[in-house]
């Protein structure tokens, strides 16, 4: 009888894989031939000429090559579409601030008719987006199954609200930015849970969990914030916002600690219940001290994951600061000073979801041993 159903339910799902690749594929294949659906004009290189070197030292004795090129394009789009233009380029074999281009690729124009004035702003990524993005959904499909496909309608469903939140906060001018955040926290989690957990008591415990710990992980760190003056924390790389960056910057640590947070919440109260289901006399304190125990196991690693989240995305401005004789302390507080307090306040959400998530397990299940 099992295999039957697991049969039965093999062959839609492989289905289901199917046209998720076909529509993968599908949409790689639009994005090659959709310019005309573009603002910007795009052309398309067709050849690429004159090509010389030579190697450049500049005042902190760094090396590199610059290369210098015209570039043959073809208008693809708008009103100037068929023209054929010639745009001189120039890269660095560092690509600090320019990009090497090849034969076929399609780039963003900045062309208003006047070859002389063309220039090239950019490469033409949807495609590369379309292929990185099918393949992340692709795998999650095929190794979470069923589970990875709620995941799939969570991530859509929660992209989907943080971008109408922000269009919302720009569209109207909200100063409230933070209460709009904690608002797609709220719905995040909860339809999260339910969809990849179900509507089951694990998942209204790893909710609350989830909840409880982020929002008071963020309380502890703004009573520290104010009181040490935000002693520490660089603002000034946020000082393009036109609005107070406390507020913006609390709620990028909300939504940032979020996943991490709700991880170990449904980590460890699914571990629990499932320790509970295989031993149905374990007794509440033996269970209490179980949670305690895999809370130690799993919370370096999430700690050192969310380190590792925050700071990777920093480490070329480090280099460039470095390779530009900038001294080890000033390098790294204009480029780690915020992603270091993120990393700890996420790390705090961490550790604390942990007895929160233990102590709210342990009164559902003794409601639960009290109801039978």
């Amino acid at each position: 009888m099992n295999s039957q159903l697991k049969t039965q339910f093999k062959k839609p799902f492989n289905i289901t894989i199917l046209t998720f690749f076909i529509l993968i594929m599908g949409a790689y294949i639009f994005t090659q031939y959709n310019a005309q659906f573009y603002k910007t004009p795009i052309g398309q290189i067709t050849d690429i000429t004159n090509k010389t070197s030579e190697q450049t030292v500049d005042q902190n004795k760094n090396k590199d090559t610059l290369h210098k090129e015209k570039i043959e394009l073809k208008v693809l789009n708008g009103k100037h579409k068929g023209d054929n233009i010639q745009i001189s380029h120039k890269y660095t074999d560092s690509l600090t601030d320019s990009e090497k281009y090849h034969k076929n690729d399609q780039v963003l124009l900045s062309y208003k008719g006047k070859e002389d004035t063309a220039i090239i702003k950019g490469l033409k990524r949807d495609g590369s987006v379309i292929l990185m993005s099918g393949l992340f959904l692709l795998t999650l499909l095929l190794v979470g199954r069923k589970s990875g496909l709620y995941s799939i309608i969570s991530l859509i469903i929660n992209v989907a609200v943080l971008l109408f939140m922000i269009d919302y906060f720009m569209k109207y001018n909200n100063q409230h930015f933070f209460v709009l955040m904690t608002a797609t926290v709220i719905f995040s989690t909860i339809v999260s849970l339910l969809l990849v957990s179900g509507f089951k008591r694990r998942t209204f415990v790893a909710i609350i969990s989830t909840l409880l710990g982020t929002f008071l992980s963020i309380g502890i760190s703004q009573l520290v914030m104010m009181l040490t003056n935000s002693d520490g924390i660089k603002y000034e790389t946020m000082s393009f916002l036109t609005i107070q960056p406390t507020q913006i910057f609390l709620a990028s640590v909300l939504i940032g600690s979020l996943g991490a947070v709700m991880d170990v919440a449904i980590t460890l109260t699914s571990s629990l219940y499932e320790i509970k289901a295989q031993h149905p006399n374990i007794s509440l304190k033996q269970l209490r001290q179980s949670g305690i125990n895999i809370g130690k196991d799993i919370m370096g690693t999430m700690t050192n994951i969310l380190f590792f989240a925050y700071l990777s995305g920093s480490i070329p401005m480090v280099i460039l600061y470095f390779k530009n004789s900038n001294t080890v302390t000033y390098t790294l507080s204009m480029n780690w000073s915020l992603e270091i307090t993120r990393a700890l306040m996420g790390g705090i959400g961490i550790v604390i979801t942990i007895p929160i998530t233990i102590f709210v397990a342990m009164i559902f299940l003794k409601r639960e041993e009290a109801n039978r």
